[in-house]
């Protein structure tokens, strides 16, 4: 049986998968009894292991829990007094520092250093958000206004320790256009509000001595159609290019695949006394009443229909024959007409003999051909098998990573 390339890099891709896992199974951790524990705040783990010598000859799957690694009390309270020191930056965002508190609040719930949980409270609602966000238009812009957040640090197993913020909100920094549109919003608010037993409201059509005209915004929100056609009409123009590209490769494909065929046809009229012309007419017919009966069409025979009619309507049988070369645009077609130009003058007998050299090139061309074919559909079914061969390596690769880690 022979073994192709393609088998024999699957069969060596699946023994190197093998031996790194044995590898990696063999230099685990656990090779010498000892489990390692997630560190502070990273959780609980269901650990597996396969235990051999409890029984003669087996081994046995055992499966338990690991605890995360814990704090003793001294580590505890010593943690929680470097969290206390810590929160006064994490919780800062993009404020300068906690005198002087303008954009949104960093209130982390959990410290990922420790694992330790946080809860913040305060009572101006009004002021700071629940997610944060900080309300300061109504602030004093010289002295702000002062608020304390009490956080409650919890070690999740009892031990909690408070601690007070102390910080100062101001005004956020706005530019004159800024304010000026939020004083006008403040208008098209109180109108509102005036107006909530009514239908519905006007809006300022006039604000500071200016005219002021509104439309329904809506036209940005669909610029993706826009942007969709361009895509589109791209992609479209792409795919009529590579349909043109393939259907260019396929009519060569077809082009050199008759060529044997039209050669070897031309040769029998030849030898039965046929003149070059008689010989075209006979296998143009035959084309013909074949298409007429449903036959495939064919570019080879398509194209010496044109030559046929275009000898008939008066050209020149040399350059018809030139022609019909250069509509082919293959070099074993450009020979061909190159023979027939030849020897049109000078008899068939030499011809014949021409022919039969290359007919036999043909048909050489045409077996390279068809194991082309066959290479490129073998390379082709490649795809998916390697596609598997990665679903599969995944598969069993990533539980045991995450075994290990």
């Amino acid at each position: 049986m022979q073994i192709h390339g393609a088998e024999l890099l699957c069969v060596l891709a699946g023994v190197i998968l093998f031996i790194l896992l044995e590898i990696a199974y063999r230099n685990t951790p656990l090779s010498d009894g000892y489990v390692y524990r997630n560190s502070y705040g990273q959780g609980e783990e269901r650990v597996t292991v396969v235990a051999r010598g409890l029984e003669e000859g087996k081994e046995l799957e055992i499966q338990f829990q690991v605890e995360e690694r814990q704090y003793t009390d001294e580590q505890v309270q010593a943690a929680m007094e470097d969290l206390k020191e810590r929160l006064k930056e994490m919780i800062l965002g993009r404020n300068p520092d906690l005198s002087h508190v303008q954009e949104k609040l960093n209130l982390v719930s959990r410290d990922e250093k420790t694992g330790f949980r946080i809860r913040y409270s305060w009572d101006e609602r009004d002021w700071i958000g629940y997610d944060g966000t900080v309300y300061g238009e109504g602030a004093d812009p010289e002295n702000g206004y002062p608020i304390t957040i009490k956080a409650e640090i919890s070690d999740g197993r009892g031990m909690v320790k408070g601690i007070s913020i102390p910080l100062t909100i101001f005004p956020p920094n706005r530019s004159q256009e800024e304010v000026e549109r939020k004083k006008f919003t403040e208008e098209i608010a109180r109108r509102e509000e005036e107006s909530r037993l009514e239908e519905g409201f006007y809006l300022p059509g006039e604000y500071q001595g200016r005219e002021v005209t509104y439309r329904q915004k809506g036209g940005r929100e669909h610029a993706w159609l826009l942007v969709l056609g361009i895509l589109l009409a791209i992609l479209l123009h792409a795919r009529e290019g590579e349909e043109a590209k393939q259907q260019k490769k396929k009519r060569e494909r077809l082009l050199l695949l008759d060529y044997s065929g039209l050669v070897s046809k031309l040769q029998i009229f030849l030898g039965a006394g046929m003149t070059i012309r008689t010989a075209w007419e006979r296998i143009v017919l035959d084309y013909q009443a074949g298409r007429e009966k449903g036959g495939e069409e064919r570019p080879a025979y398509e194209e010496m229909l044109k030559t046929y009619y275009q000898i008939r309507s008066g050209m020149a049988e040399g350059k018809a024959y030139e022609e019909f070369g250069r509509r082919c645009m293959l070099q074993p077609y450009w020979k061909l007409a190159g023979l027939l130009e030849q020897n049109r003058k000078t008899g068939t007998k030499n011809l014949r003999y021409l022919l039969q050299t290359e007919m036999a090139d043909a048909f050489e061309q045409r077996k390279n051909l068809a194991r082309r074919q066959g290479e490129e559909a073998a390379t082709k079914l490649l795809i998916p098998l390697f596609l598997m061969l990665g679903i599969v390596m995944v598969i069993v690769v990533v539980p045991a990573f995450l075994t290990f880690y």
